[in-house]
């Protein structure tokens, strides 16, 4: 055996050896080691940030879990279950014999709904087309509608015909998105002049949808004019509620009613449709022989303030409004200068010309100016001297009357005497001017004083009848015209006894109403009282059982009584009925009727270049125990006629003896 060369270890070398191993196992050790520690700031601000977090979750929790708890209840409810509303019908209008002046009839409408269309432009594209065939219209005009629309629910096709509704509902599970709906609409009675009291229907604006109840959805249609608009609360149908459980998929589960719908309350008028027809067929005529632009007339029943009549003419026919009316059939009555739209009886207003005379003269006796037996010259011209350049200002008459009472004055019309009554008299100091018959200084009322008792009677403010829309047209004193004026030179802006003279036969400033004008002579006819005028008797509600019950009449409601001195009264009355009995009278015309009527004429001038007058007479009936009083108005007639007597002759004659 071959030995191996060798040499002795010595200690030194054993103990480098181990060494050497031991240093070799750390460096191993450090090479696995994969933690290290971190500086005491971040692990700080890691704390933090933990915390922080941690709060914000607890806070997003809390908001979620407890505050608005009910809120995504509901919502994961409605995930469950649709409500869907279901409609009822709208009340009906009636006149005061039963007899029916709106109807319910069944319309069906196409509607889209734009979050339900498919997402895919293609695929919206071919739902539009093919009900672009359908109803034979243009496919772009579809799309546009509902893009310019910034609801989601879109009206299509209003009123589609029977054929295209059963095309439709064959075909209705083709097109996602879109929904037919059925509706009422509302078809008027073909007399026009129903048309301003009755009103008409119209698609629900945002602010109606924000402002009335919950009931109300975006393509409902509610009253916008007339009683449709005043009393929609009555009218309008509750609507029922029926809920649709559905599953996690939205297939439905089952059908629930929760509410039952209920149709709207219905509303009987004290109007009379015969003598409405009556009305409007006189004053139609009336204006095609004369041709005349407008008239207006109003009957009410003097002992309760019912509305027995109010025709406005010129018309329109409110079934185009409920019936989707066109852009072109919406621009020719929007433009028409003859402004259909406008109800003349509430919301025209006019100089009254010698209507105003019966007025004035309660007053004067009233306030102790005159009494029954004052007599007054009352030349054909009554001049002034005017206190700033001397000038002569004369006021004429439109005849010559003499030595004139209150009675006669007003059977006359005589201007002169409601001058010096309403304006007072002093005589000029030029004697060309004066007339020895007249008095050297008469005090008459002033205006403050008229406008007292206008004020009174009703004028310069709304009477309340049950309709929209109503003027409170103007009774003028001296203050007004001053803010009126303001920007006029100061010889404009002063109220000058010439003012209170027009003033004192219905001309000038004043301006009332027909509405106005009919409630204040109630107070004569009636021999003191003043009712608001109404134009709804009562609501009758449906019964499942007994079927129209009626909720309650509508109570009639004084407005003044008992201001004025029962033998003021009579002694005005009496010179109405004068204006109709003496040969000389203003409306000696009416003498012929059956029954005794009083009346009081009125003519105001609306341009003396064109010799063009308001054509006014109020008139009651029998004398004795009047039960109707009647308001007629012909606007701008030409030259000094007698159409409004002329009306009055042919209606009362109908009334009385029909």
């Amino acid at each position: 055996m071959k030995k191996i060369n060798s040499h002795s270890l010595d200690i030194e070398e054993t103990f480098l050896d181990h060494l050497l191993k031991n240093r070799e196992q750390d460096s191993e050790l450090l090479d696995r080691k994969i933690e290290f520690p971190l500086r005491q700031k971040k692990v700080f601000l890691f704390f933090i940030f933990g915390l922080f977090f941690l709060a914000l979750l607890l806070i997003v929790c809390f908001k979620l879990q407890i505050l608005e708890h009910k809120k995504y209840n509901l919502l994961s409810q409605k995930n469950n279950f649709l409500n869907l509303k279901i409609a009822a019908e709208r009340g009906i209008i009636y006149d005061r014999n039963m007899k029916q002046l709106v109807f319910n009839q069944p319309s069906f409408n196409i509607f889209v709904e734009k979050l339900n269309l498919p997402k895919e432009a293609e695929k919206r594209g071919k739902i539009f087309e093919e009900i672009s065939k359908i109803f034979k219209t243009s496919k772009e005009d579809l799309e546009k509608k509902v893009e310019e629309s910034h609801e989601n629910s879109v009206l299509l096709k209003n009123d589609i015909s029977r054929s295209d509704l059963i095309l439709m509902e064959t075909r209705i599970k083709e097109f996602p998105g879109i929904k037919i709906k059925e509706q009422n609409k509302r078809n008027y009675f073909e007399e026009e002049t129903l048309s301003h009291i009755l009103g008409y229907l119209g698609k629900i604006s945002p602010t109606e949808l924000k402002n009335l109840d919950s009931d109300y959805e975006i393509d409902d249609y509610t009253g916008k004019e007339g009683l449709e608009k005043e009393y929609e609360k009555i009218l309008a149908e509750e609507k029922g509620f029926l809920e649709i459980e559905r599953d996690a998929h939205g297939k439905e589960i089952s059908q629930k009613i929760k509410k039952m719908p209920r149709s709207g309350q219905s509303l009987v008028l004290f109007l009379n449709l015969d003598l409405q027809k009556k009305i409007a067929d006189t004053l139609r005529t009336i204006l095609k022989e004369e041709q005349g632009e407008a008239a207006m007339a109003v009957a009410l029943d003097p002992r309760t303030g019912e509305v027995l009549a109010s025709v406005s003419l010129p018309a329109f026919d409110n079934n185009l409004f409920s019936q989707n009316i066109t852009q072109e059939e919406y621009n020719k009555i929007n433009t028409d200068s003859k402004n259909p739209q406008l109800n003349r009886i509430i919301s025209g207003t006019y100089p009254v010309g010698s209507t105003i005379k019966p007025l004035i003269g309660i007053a004067a006796l009233e306030e102790g100016v005159i009494t029954k037996e004052t007599t007054i010259f009352c030349p054909l011209n009554l001049c002034l001297e005017n206190k700033y350049t001397g000038a002569p200002e004369c006021f004429s008459d439109w005849q010559f009357h003499g030595w004139t009472n209150i009675k006669k004055a007003i059977a006359e019309s005589v201007n002169s005497f409601f001058y010096i009554i309403g304006g007072g008299y002093e005589t000029p100091k030029k004697s060309s001017l004066s007339d020895a018959r007249l008095p050297k200084s008469f005090q008459g009322l002033g205006v403050t004083k008229i406008n007292l008792w206008l004020e009174r009677f009703g004028w310069g403010k709304q009477t309340g009848i049950d309709l929209p829309g109503e003027a409170k047209a103007r009774v003028p004193t001296s203050l007004w015209k001053e803010d009126y004026f303001a920007s006029k030179p100061l010889a404009q802006r002063i109220w000058y006894r010439g003012d209170t003279y027009n003033l004192s036969i219905g001309q000038g400033y004043l301006l009332a109403t027909p509405i106005q004008v009919a409630t204040a002579f109630q107070f004569i006819a009636n021999q003191g009282k003043i009712f608001k005028p109404k134009i709804v008797k009562e609501v009758l509600n449906w019964d499942q059982n007994s079927g129209m019950v009626s909720k309650g009449k509508i109570q009639e409601e004084i407005l003044k009584q008992n201001f004025v001195n029962s033998e003021s009264i009579e002694t005005i009355r009496q010179g109405m009925r004068e204006a109709v009995t003496s040969l000389s009278g203003s409306a000696a015309m009416l003498n012929s009727l059956p029954v005794h009527v009083a009346a009081k004429t009125g003519t105001a001038q609306v341009s003396i270049q064109k010799q063009t007058y308001h054509n006014w007479i109020t008139v009651f009936a029998p004398y004795e125990n009047p039960e109707i009083l009647l308001v007629i108005v012909f606007e701008n007639v030409k030259g000094l006629k007698s159409l409004a007597q002329k009306a009055t002759k042919e209606i009362l004659t109908w009334y009385f003896t029909k």
